[in-house]
Formats: structure tokens, sequence, C-alpha cells
């Protein structure tokens, strides 16, 4: 009888692991692999910029800045702090998904100096922007201590070598802030007919919109204006804009899910689709959450970059013919192969006891 009662059970756990290995295929992507120079190879808030023609060897261009969880995707825990090794980075391709550092760039392209880290100051938001043959990386950066931010640019002609790092927005000027207002979040530009075009979030807590504004130099901004969303109930946190094909295309992160929008004129937005939450079943790379991600359009498809984190931060892919058929593309095999799944399957069990006691 107990041999009978352990053949059982036996059998009942093979079909059940057996079971939950197959649905958990759905979510068993792999992301992009990445080196960062934290050696935590943990990237993070991609933007990605596509070159039909290969420019200086590569027709893929990335910034992101890492920002690496700690030990068992810990929020805590890293010296000095986390967000001291959010600095700008840069990766190229050729295909869009195998990404390398390119030969005799040193990441970061930008790094705190001491002053900075004692003050907890922090780098944050690159945005690529490719203006005629220069490449352009924008970003900004935080002092926690004063209470100051700045919008800050590194151009390179060559992408291995950036020149010295300009000041392109600096809030603390009154006129500035009066022009664009007190804060920036998530800046997305394009330079399109020899101007700049920006979008950014306005604000930190609450109810929060996205402003725009042009400028012809990058320094001197016309005065916002309030980009209006068909879905109020929308609170944008980090943005991408895009124009692809004579339209301009807004990639929100609302704090849980990725949103496309469209818009003719880069004011008002028209939602088009959820494109992506985050995986309901732990141990997908992109199960605890999503964040700042980006869109293109390449000679053959449409590549959206998303970043995510489940125990470490990454980036993942999706690919499709067309908006309405992108789906995760996984990087080279399976994210949890099948000897590796005991580990997720107790966590699976542990998510369901749990859900089930607080029901």
């Amino acid at each position: 009888m107990l041999l009978l009662t352990i053949c059982i059970l036996s059998l009942a756990f093979i079909v059940d692991y057996s079971y939950e290995y197959i649905t958990f295929q759905k979510y068993n992507q792999k992301p992009l692999s990445l080196e960062t120079p934290d050696g935590t190879n943990q990237p993070y808030h991609p933007s990605v910029v596509f070159i039909p023609k290969p420019w200086n060897g590569y027709r893929y261009w990335m910034a992101e800045t890492p920002y690496p969880l700690g030990k068992n995707g810990d929020w805590a825990g890293l010296k000095p702090y986390r967000a001291r090794w959010e600095n700008p980075c840069i990766h190229v391709s050729n295909d869009g998904i195998n990404w390398i550092i390119p030969k005799g760039l040193n990441n970061p392209i930008d790094n705190l100096a001491s002053k900075d880290i004692l003050n907890h100051g922090y780098y944050s938001d690159t945005h690529l922007v490719m203006k005629e043959d220069t490449l352009e990386c924008w970003y900004r950066y935080s002092d926690p201590a004063t209470n100051s931010l700045y919008i800050l640019k590194k151009r390179s002609v060559d992408g291995i070598h950036f020149m010295r790092k300009d000041t392109m927005i600096n809030l603390q000027d009154s006129h500035v802030s009066r022009q664009l207002g007190k804060i920036i979040i998530s800046q997305a530009l394009i330079f399109k007919d020899k101007k700049y075009y920006m979008w950014y979030v306005n604000k930190v807590k609450g109810k929060r919109g996205i402003d725009f504004s042009t400028s012809r130099d990058g320094i001197n901004w016309n005065t916002l204006k309030h980009c209006i969303l068909s879905d109020n109930s929308i609170n944008p946190w980090h943005i991408d804009v895009e124009y692809i094909d004579n339209n301009f295309y807004l990639l929100s992160y609302d704090q849980k899910d990725l949103i496309l929008w469209r818009s003719s004129d880069g004011l008002c937005f028209y939602k088009i689709k959820k494109i992506l939450s985050p995986c309901p079943i732990v141990g997908s790379f992109y199960s605890s959450g999503l964040y700042r991600s980006c869109l293109l359009k390449d000679n053959e498809e449409y590549k959206l970059y998303f970043s995510a984190f489940e125990k470490k931060t990454s980036i993942g892919l999706m690919t499709g013919s067309s908006i309405d058929s992108l789906s995760i593309y996984s990087v080279g095999g399976k994210h949890v192969t099948f000897w590796k799944f005991p580990i997720v399957y107790l966590r699976i069990m542990k998510q369901k006891i749990t859900s089930f006691i607080y029901l």
C-alpha cells in the first residue's frame, strides 16, 4: 500500500512538473546578452537607433544605463548605492540581436566624479540621436544634495571617441524652467527638419503628463506644450518617441505595462494597444516588471527593446512584421532549461500556495 502511494505521488509529481514546464514555455524566452562595466552584465533603459547604411561598421547603436540588482534580486545592498552604476554605455550590432562593445570604446562614456558620489548623484535616462553624421547620447544628471537636474549630451563622429559633455538644459536656470517646467524625466528626442523634437514626463508623483518642445540648437527651447493622450487613465512614467512611416509613435511605461500610441502631429496621441505586461509566472526574466523601452523599424521588421527585471535587470526583444504581430524573441535558446527548471518549479509552487492563502 505504501509503495502504491509512493508511485501515485511520484507519478502525480512528474505529471505536474511536466505540465508546469510546458506551460512555462510561453514565457521562457532569453533576453539580450550585454556586457556592462560594473561587472554584473545587467543593462537597463535602452535607446536604439537603426542606420540602414552601416555607420562606422554597424547598423544598430544602443545606449543604455546599467541598473543592477543586488544579491538575490534585492534592491538594496549595492555599494556605495545602486544608482552610482547607472552610467551611459554604448553597444553595437549588425542584426539587432547580437551586441558587442565596439573595439576601442571603454564603457561607460561618462562616469561620476568623487564629489558626485559623495552627494549620491547619478546619471540616468540615456537617449541616442543620429544628427546627420554625428551620434549624440543625451542623458540626465541628478544631484539630490542640491536638488538640481541637468540634461547632458556627448557627441561622437566615429562611435568610439566621445567629445566632452555639454550641458544642454539646466533646470536651475529660471528662464529655462519657465520654458520647460521644473522637471524632465525620460527625455525622448528626434532630430528632424533641422531641429530637435523633445518629449518628456513632467512629474514624479501624482498624475503625470507628457510635455513637448522644440529647439534649433538643443539649448534654447520653445515654450512647452502639453501632449494629449486619448486614454486619460494612463499615468506615464518612462517613454520613448520615434518617427516611423510619417507618424510619431509613443511607447509609454506606466509602472506596469508597455503601451503604444500613434500621432500625426506629435501632440495628440491615440492609444493603439497594450504591447506587453509583466509575466504572471515567476522564473521569466520579465516577471517582476518592465521599464523604459524603445521601438524602431529597420529594413525587415519592427523591433521593440524593453527593460525588464526579475533576479537581475536585462533588456528583452520583441520582433514582428507589423505593430500587431510583435512577439518576444528568445536570444540564443531558452532562458530556463528542463534540467534547471526545478528551482523555478519550487518558486511557482510557492507563488500558487501564497496566492491560495490570500484568497
